[in-house]
């Protein structure tokens, strides 16, 4: 099973630079299969679908807001999830699960996922503003752990540490 692992967020927005701090925390500290794939993209949208394309599951990290937790949880959910408008809401207009059901209505392998996000403190304005709010950046390895435990208990990969 080949499984791409998509880290999505903008570093220059604050908070929302959350999806590329686990995306380098997981390949510093984790030893990944070559049947896996950690990828760091800037933001969530149809520019991911070539990525899905090239795996048979996906899991995705994003940053969330809305979702009514304290700044710095964790939370997993399914893609569809986060297309129900009242709850759990990416920072990004396209949703996971949109981009999944496009890519799967164009014939990719990906035949499902799963997300992975924190709810966030602060946010950029659109100025361009580096850095993660510190219970965002506490948040960075409990995801990456849940993220490992995940593809190690549910989809039966093996990673070691470095």
């Amino acid at each position: 099973m080949d499984v791409s692992i998509i880290c999505v967020g903008n570093e220059w927005q604050l908070d929302d630079g959350f999806g590329p701090a686990v995306a380098r925390h997981l390949l510093e500290e984790w030893s990944w299969p070559e049947s896996v794939a950690v990828l760091d993209r800037g933001v969530m949208g149809y520019n991911i679908v070539p990525d899905l394309a090239n795996c048979d599951f996906a899991l995705v990290v994003d940053a969330l807001d809305g979702t009514g937790h304290a700044p710095g949880t964790v939370l997993e959910f399914a893609p569809e999830d986060m297309a129900v408008s009242e709850g759990i809401m990416s920072l990004h207009d396209v949703r996971f699960a949109d981009v999944l059901a496009t890519a799967q209505l164009m014939g990719t392998r990906c035949a499902g996922g799963w997300c992975f996000g924190v709810q966030v403190e602060r946010l950029g304005r659109g100025a361009l503003d580096r850095g993660l709010s510190a219970p965002v950046a506490a948040a960075v390895e409990p995801c990456a752990r849940a993220v490992v435990a995940y593809t190690r208990e549910r989809l039966g990969m093996q990673i070691t540490p470095r």
